[in-house]
């Protein structure tokens, strides 16, 4: 397998159920052989992550392949007071500023309850008691509302943190708005309402992270083509907004590549085409497939930076 500069980096973006093609993409590179000093995620690249830093990727294959609607999305709807805004270019006409307004009230609104999450993860995880089997650092990433700026935690090879417990982390980088209830923390006497920031776009999360590192490996979802992603279905208009921010952020994230100081050869993976997967199709018989393509991507991939170095 090709030998790439060490330490090495592993940041993984979100995308709600196309995360399956990133977790086959994942599980693959870590079947090759590859290992990471260092792993950053938010929304389902939290949880990819997290599987990682616990040694099992090796079960996403069948966690995908057995993924049911009604075992993530149970209908629960609730409003909350917060000082939530979404992304919105400059200018507009007067109907485009109203639309924003309304907008904004409505990602205020959560159709979904977070239990079904809650249990999954703390089955999954949780039992596994609290030190990684492998020795890394893991920087679980949500947005903060009232801070407007991103929620960063950092687990030192443990799910001990100071502020927030290790399966409230995961939760509140999954808490995308209008579909899961944020995630409340306390910090310095104030209460935070903790999101997934990867369809907000208020600021933008970057690859400092990484500093030190001399290889990066960036696995988005989304394509550049997303951001004309077209409306289609029950939720459409979510769904288009969701991509293109999805895609702004994965560019902007990549771009970042360029303020680190230790200069690491970045590697940004996207889906090849089209997954014919929405971010809410969390179902094993549209997610199981797409796993599939991720873990050729990633057998691709490889190979290629074979054929390149030889």
């Amino acid at each position: 397998m090709f030998k790439f500069r060490r330490p090495v980096g592993l940041f993984l973006c979100g995308g709600g159920a196309l995360g399956a093609w990133q977790s086959g993409v994942l599980a693959e590179l870590v079947k090759q052989g590859l290992h990471f000093d260092a792993v950053a995620g938010f929304s389902v690249g939290s949880l990819n992550g997290a599987a990682y830093c616990y040694n099992k990727t090796g079960e996403l294959r069948q966690i995908w392949r057995d993924m049911k609607p009604d075992n993530v999305l149970r209908f629960r709807p609730r409003y909350y007071e917060m000082p939530l805004e979404l992304y919105q270019q400059d200018g507009g006409s007067l109907s485009t500023k109203l639309n924003f307004f309304f907008q904004n009230r409505l990602a205020k609104m959560t159709l979904f309850s977070n239990q079904p999450v809650y249990n999954f993860l703390n089955g999954w995880l949780a039992k596994s008691g609290s030190q990684f089997p492998r020795n890394i650092k893991f920087y679980v990433i949500s947005h903060a509302v009232e801070m407007k700026l991103p929620y960063i935690v950092r687990f030192d090879g443990s799910t001990q943190s100071h502020n927030l417990s290790f399966i409230d982390a995961l939760m509140a980088s999954c808490s995308i708005p209008m579909v899961f209830p944020p995630v409340p923390v306390e910090e310095h006497g104030r209460r935070y309402h903790l999101i997934d920031g990867g369809v907000i776009g208020i600021a933008t999360i970057n690859l400092s992270l990484f500093e030190g590192c001399r290889t990066v490996i960036m696995i988005g979802n989304s394509r550049p083509s997303d951001l004309d992603f077209p409306a289609r279905g029950p939720f459409g208009y979510f769904e288009r907004k969701a991509r293109r921010m999805l895609a702004i952020h994965t560019q902007k994230i990549y771009e970042s590549r360029v303020f680190i100081r230790s200069e690491p050869d970045v590697y940004l993976m996207q889906p090849p085409a089209d997954l014919n997967l929405n971010l809410l199709d969390f179902d094993g018989r549209k997610c199981g497939p797409v796993y599939d393509i991720g873990e050729a991507e990633a057998q691709a991939f490889l190979r290629n930076l074979e054929q390149e170095n030889r």
